[in-house]
């Protein structure tokens, strides 16, 4: 309805393979190990492969995929110039992180989102992410 009446709309979708952004605190951000969050975790014979551009554009949305930031940034920035809906993809894990099966695709780009790590654990993993934790949240507390 939208493409028909000419209504322009940004959508940016974030193609996480599942619930990435959980998977991504518990092992990037607080030094866990992953807990079932990724389709890849699923026990089944097919995983979901879904072309959201395909997908917008055979229902005549202008639909592209946005390869990070930067080039999501540039993309938002030219769909304020359509007169129709505009749905931008952005994968924010990919597959192949040495160890956990995930990559962090986006990037960070200084950001910090405050979770706590745990300040105790016989894991020098887990300690070493406590101590970048409190350099964060230090780092936060002087920037404001």
């Amino acid at each position: 309805s939208a493409v028909m009446r000419r209504i322009p709309f940004t959508v940016v979708l974030t193609d996480n393979r599942g619930y990435g952004c959980i998977n991504r605190l518990q092992t990037l951000g607080c030094g866990g190990e992953p807990f079932n969050n990724m389709y890849v975790d699923c026990n089944v014979e097919a995983q979901p492969e879904i072309d959201y551009v395909a997908h917008a554009a055979s229902m005549g949305a202008y639909a592209v995929k946005a390869s990070g930031t930067d080039a999501l940034e540039a993309e938002i920035a030219a769909a304020r110039a359509r007169n129709i809906p505009t749905v931008i993809v952005i994968e924010t894990v990919a597959k192949d992180f040495p160890g956990t099966g995930i990559e962090a695709s986006a990037g960070e780009h200084g950001h910090f989102w405050d979770v706590a790590v745990p300040a105790e654990s016989d894991r020098e993993k887990q300690r070493d992410y406590y101590a970048r934790y409190l350099t964060q949240v230090a780092k936060q507390a002087t920037a404001n």
